[in-house]
C-alpha cells in the first residue's frame, strides 16, 4: 500500500477516536477522568422520552428547592395559580411550565445505575419538581448538576436508577422561586384608545398632573414637592406659538414648565417595566428593610384621568432601586436610568418664560422702568365677516399708541415679543430682592378690571430678582434691564428693537 495513503487512513481513524472521546467528555462529571468514567457510563446518541402526557391533563407542579417551595395550579385553559401570589398580577411564565413540563425528554443517557450519584449532583438534588395529573398520578423530577456544556442539566425521573442529560428548557426551572411568576409590570404600557371613524387618535398619553417629592430635589425643596399640572390657558397659548409648554408648574413656584427639559419625566409616565421582584406581600420589617418607611422619592401622576403613585426607596448592591406602585403588593427593582424623576435639575425645569398674554387679548401694557412709565395702548381691528359654515375669527391687533402718536405695528410686535422675554433663569430660592426698577403691566379688552404685572428688583449690579402679581419667584441677568431701555429708545425712533441681551 503507498505509504501516504496509509498515513491518510491512519490519521482519519485517529480523528475519528478523537471525536468520540470527547463526546464521552461532555456528559462526564468533570472531576471524572476518562478512564474512570469510560468504566461505568454508557452514552445513547439519541434522546430519551422520560414521560408524557397532554397539558390540560395537568393538576399542579411543585417546584422544590433551598429558596422553599413554588406551588402552580393550573385552574383552567390559560387560567394559572401560584399558592402565595394571591392578588399579585402574574406573568405568562406558569403557561410556560405548565407546557413545558407537560411531557418532559432526555437530550442523553448518561449512566444507568450509577454507583456514585454525588458526581452528578443527584445524591442531594438541588431541586424536586413534581408534576400531578388530575387523576392522582404524579411524574417526580429530581435535578442535580450543571452539564459540562453550561447549559442542561443530570436528571433522574421517578424510580428510574438511570441519569439522564435534561436540556436548557427543562433545567432553569431548578432554581425558580415565587417571585419568578410575577407580573413586572410597575406602571401599565400606555395604549392609545380606540376612536370613531373619522377622528384621530392621540399619539401619546394625557399627563394632566404630576408631583415628585425628594430625589436630588430634597437639597433645595427638602419635602416641598414639585408640581406640574396641565393648564388651558397655556394650551391656548401654545397654539398660538407664545409658549413651548402646555403644563405649569404651581410648587414651589408659579411658572411655565420647560417642555423639552422635561420630556424626559413625562413620557417615563407612559409605561415603567421592572427588572426584577424582590418581595410580595412584604411585612412592616421588609419596608423598613427597603427603604419605604422613609422613601427616598415619591412620583404621583394622572394619566388619562388615572391616578398612579410610586414610592422609591433604597438602592440595591448594584445601583438599582426598590419600587413600589399603589395597588400593587410587590417591591419591585428598578435600574435607576428608567426612574428619570429622582435626578432632576430644579432650574432646568422652568421654561424661560414667565408669563404669556397673547397679543390680541391685551388692551395696554403699561411700563415702568427706572422711574419712568411708558403706556402703550393697543386697538383692534375690525374681523372678516365668515363664510357660511364658518365661525367668526377674533379680531387681531392693527394699531398701537404711545402718548397719542401712532407707532409702527412691526416693531411694537417685536417689543412687545421683548416684554414676554422677561426670564426666569433661576427659582428664587433664598428670597433674594432689592429696590423696584422695573414693572410690566398688563390690561384686558374682555376684563378692564383685571390686570397682571410683573415686577423686577435689583439685587446687584448682575442680578436682578422678578415674579408674575407680587412674588419675587425668579432671578436673572441684569442684561435684560439694559437692552429694554435701548428697545424703547429704538421704538420711540422709528426703529426697530433686538430681541438679544
Amino acid at each position: 500500500m503507498n505509504k501516504k495513503i496509509r498515513n491518510l487512513i491512519i490519521g482519519v481513524v485517529v480523528l475519528v477516536l478523537l471525536i468520540g472521546a470527547l463526546l464521552l467528555l461532555m456528559f462526564l462529571p468533570k472531576n471524572e477522568t476518562t478512564e474512570e468514567s469510560s468504566e461505568t457510563v454508557s452514552i445513547e446518541s439519541t434522546s430519551v422520552s422520560l414521560y408524557s402526557q397532554e397539558t390540560d391533563t395537568l393538576d399542579s407542579i411543585i417546584i422544590e428547592n433551598e429558596t422553599g417551595n413554588v406551588t402552580l395550579h393550573r385552574e383552567a385553559d390559560d387560567v394559572y395559580s401560584v399558592d402565595g401570589l394571591d392578588g399579585i398580577d402574574l406573568n405568562t411564565t406558569p403557561a410556560t411550565v405548565f407546557n413545558n413540563l407537560a411531557s418532559v425528554s432526555a437530550t442523553q443517557l448518561v449512566e444507568e445505575n450509577p454507583s456514585d450519584l454525588a458526581k452528578y449532583g443527584l445524591d442531594n438534588p438541588r431541586a424536586t419538581i413534581t408534576v400531578k395529573n388530575q387523576d392522582g398520578t404524579e411524574n417526580v423530577l429530581y435535578m442535580g448538576n450543571t452539564l459540562p456544556t453550561g447549559s442542561g442539566c443530570y436528571g433522574m425521573v421517578n424510580d428510574d436508577t438511570s441519569v439522564y442529560a435534561l436540556g436548557s428548557s427543562i433545567a432553569p426551572y431548578a432554581d425558580y422561586k415565587v417571585t419568578d411568576f410575577v407580573d413586572l409590570t410597575v406602571i401599565s404600557t400606555w395604549v392609545a384608545p380606540e376612536v370613531e371613524e373619522g377622528e384621530t387618535a392621540p399619539t401619546e398619553a394625557e399627563i394632566r398632573s404630576m408631583s415628585i417629592t425628594g430625589g436630588s430635589l430634597t437639597e433645595e425643596l427638602g419635602d416641598t414637592p414639585f408640581t406640574f399640572v396641565m393648564d388651558e390657558y397655556n394650551e391656548e397659548m401654545e397654539s398660538y406659538g407664545m409658549s413651548g409648554s402646555t403644563w405649569l408648574i404651581t410648587s414651589p413656584v408659579n411658572a411655565s414648565l420647560h417642555s423639552t427639559n422635561s420630556s424626559t419625566i413625562i413620557q417615563a409616565a407612559s409605561g415603567l417595566t421592572a427588572d426584577s421582584v424582590e418581595a410580595v406581600h412584604p411585612t412592616e420589617e421588609q419596608l423598613t428593610s427597603y427603604g419605604f418607611d422613609d422613601p427616598y422619592a415619591t412620583v404621583e401622576f394622572n394619566r388619562d384621568g388615572e391616578d398612579f403613585r410610586l414610592v422609591i426607596g433604597n438602592s440595591d448592591d448594584n445601583g438599582n432601586r426598590y419600587v413600589m406602585a399603589d395597588g400593587k403588593d410587590v417591591i419591585f427593582v428598578c435600574a435607576e436610568s428608567n426612574l428619570p424623576w429622582i435626578s432632576i435639575d430644579l432650574n432646568m425645569m422652568l421654561s424661560s418664560l414667565i408669563y404669556l398674554p397673547y397679543i390680541d387679548d391685551v388692551s395696554q401694557v403699561d411700563l415702568m422702568l427706572n422711574g419712568k412709565t411708558y403706556s402703550f395702548i393697543m386697538e383692534l381691528g375690525e374681523p372678516e365677516e365668515p363664510e357660511d359654515g364658518e365661525e367668526a375669527e377674533e379680531p387681531e391687533l392693527e394699531k398701537v399708541y404711545y402718548n397719542g402718536e401712532l407707532l409702527n405695528i412691526d416693531n411694537y410686535r417685536l417689543m412687545y415679543q421683548y416684554f414676554l422675554s422677561a426670564p426666569a433663569e433661576e427659582i428664587n430660592l433664598d428670597g433674594e430682592t432689592g429696590d423696584l426698577v422695573c414693572s410690566i403691566t398688563y390690561h384686558y379688552h374682555n376684563d378692564p378690571d383685571h390686570t397682571d404685572t410683573i415686577d423686577i428688583y435689583q439685587i446687584s449690579d448682575r442680578r436682578i430678582a422678578l415674579g408674575l402679581n407680587g412674588n419675587i419667584d425668579f432671578t436673572a441677568r441684569s442684561a435684560y434691564l439694559t437692552r429694554m431701555e435701548q428697545n424703547i429708545e429704538k421704538l420711540l425712533n422709528g426703529e426697530e428693537p433686538s430681541l438679544d441681551y
